[in-house]
């Protein structure tokens, strides 16, 4: 079998980052927004967990966390299986999660389950380079996780720790926010430019102070600012746009939230090729990254996004579940039984 994991340094080695803060901004005040509590977490992780062990994953390294999921999901479980966390110092911030990221990359370990929505996967993929994600929807609007039982991600994840799966592993795009010539962040769904002064609520639902929504994929029945692109980018290739927004154009019924749908001027659009960049006009302004706002610039010279085809390696667990059943991979020998 040609899986990923046979040529990395820990084939039976697999990472999970579970967000307890996931799921619980300010949108599930204004909109009808799922609920993924913690203890629901703890269920997911358990089921992981289950499966990775049936899967024969001998270690798996976890980031702790304020809430103590994992510990949680392990306790009591009777199939073997060394649970360790990743041994950095913990300041229960979103920075746990990109420093974790960042190791589990350097240990190479087979790839990496995370528990969280937009904001969650994007500090990951920060700084996990090649590390693969299988990314479980415990957020928001949820455009890059998949909404999958843990059970499933878990085989999926497994399958590819073990060296069994045919490589089908895709790599998505990416926003990087440059200012000035220096990289300053990125986004792996859209970046929008909000004439607010202040960062108040992260969240960002509320089209009335955005000029532009840049995305890094236009796709169908997204819920989100990306939302905006694909009413109105009719692109098959599911390349990235650029959406000015104001009086003059059309308008487009979007689902910013969960259960909220909101009527968004728009004055134009333009498609958006890989390597290529939006100078940023409005400054000052406040750019919201995947939804929440993140950087204030007050002065610059230059501020520019740039679309670049080198995000993060991804596993669709489902995908990954069909290509075992074509290759065979679930298939138990008969002496095995």
């Amino acid at each position: 079998m040609n899986g990923h994991a046979s040529q990395r340094g820990e084939p039976t080695s697999v990472g999970i980052i579970a967000n307890p803060a996931a799921g619980k901004d300010v949108r599930r005040l204004v909109a009808l927004a799922s609920t993924f509590d913690n203890q629901e977490k703890v269920r997911i992780v358990r089921r992981v967990l289950a499966a990775l062990a049936a899967l024969g994953i001998e270690r798996v390294w976890y980031l702790r966390d304020s809430f103590g999921i994992v510990e949680r999901a392990a306790e009591g479980m009777t199939q073997r299986l060394d649970i360790r966390p990743v041994p950095i110092p913990c300041t229960f911030t979103a920075t746990d999660s990109e420093r974790a990221a960042a190791w589990l990359a350097e240990q190479r370990v087979a790839c990496l389950v995370t528990l969280g929505g937009d904001g969650t996967n994007r500090v990951v993929a920060r700084s996990c380079r090649d590390l693969p994600l299988v990314p479980i929807a415990t957020g928001t609007n949820n455009v890059f996780p998949f909404l999958v039982d843990g059970t499933i991600a878990g085989v999926a994840a497994g399958l590819l720790a073990s060296g069994r799966l045919p490589d089908c592993l895709q790599r998505w795009p990416r926003l990087e926010v440059w200012i000035d010539g220096t990289l300053a962040d990125i986004a792996l769904i859209d970046v929008a430019v909000s004439r607010e002064r202040f960062l108040g609520a992260r969240a960002i639902w509320d089209p009335t102070s955005i000029e532009q929504v840049i995305v890094a994929r236009v796709l169908p029945g997204v819920i989100g600012l990306a939302a905006i692109a694909a009413a109105v980018c009719p692109r098959q290739d599911h390349g990235g746009a650029t959406v000015k927004l104001g009086p003059g154009g059309t308008t487009a019924l979007a689902p910013l939230a969960p259960g909220l749908l909101v009527p968004v001027p728009v004055r134009d659009w333009e498609p958006l090729s890989p390597d290529h960049a939006v100078p940023i006009e409005t400054i000052p302004c406040t750019l919201a990254l995947d939804g929440e706002r993140e950087l204030r610039i007050e002065r610059a010279e230059q501020v520019l996004v740039r679309l670049s085809a080198a995000g993060p390696l991804v596993l669709d667990p489902r995908l990954a579940l069909q290509e075992a059943a074509r290759s065979g991979a679930l298939l138990i020998p008969p002496l095995a039984l």
